[in-house]
């Protein structure tokens, strides 16, 4: 009993953590590029688009611990094992323009329980908790600091 309550507490968090995906898509809008890797950690793919916009890559995943348990049927003379366990894997695509987030896009393993991106909340979770508010100065240049140019 306690592994099926384990198991519901634990789909219902990541259910919840599927809305900060959509929240950090309005919030971190306009956040300078030094603030989300700061709080996401640097891009694994940078690819300039054009002279001042660039996309950045960032992945993770998201496996649950598997739960199993034993289902009693028919006053105990049939006892049927369930288990349960889920991995998702999420890339993130942000597109920085001078300097700051223009937008953010998702890409990753959709799950009817967790919600579509709910491994992706990892990765956004820490920018809409703790952003920095760090000021750019005239003239940033993002492509300098990535070496993307």
């Amino acid at each position: 009993m306690r592994a099926l309550i384990f198991a519901l507490a634990l789909v219902l968090s990541l259910a919840a953590c599927a809305d900060r995906t959509e929240q950090a898509r309005a919030e971190l809008v306009g956040m300078p590029y030094p603030d989300l890797v700061a709080c996401a950690g640097p891009p694994s793919v940078r690819v300039q688009t054009d002279a001042d916009d660039w996309d950045g890559e960032w992945g993770g995943s998201v496996s649950t611990p598997s739960v199993s348990g034993a289902v009693p049927l028919m006053g105990d003379l049939v006892k049927p094992t369930v288990s349960a366990s889920a991995a998702m894997s999420c890339r993130m695509t942000a597109r920085i323009r001078g300097g700051r987030v223009y937008s953010i896009h998702y890409v990753g393993t959709s799950s009817l329980i967790f919600g579509a991106h709910a491994a992706c909340a990892a990765l956004v979770r820490d920018c809409l908790l703790h952003p920095d508010h760090t000021t750019l100065p005239d003239g940033y240049d993002a492509g300098r600091y990535l070496g993307v140019k």
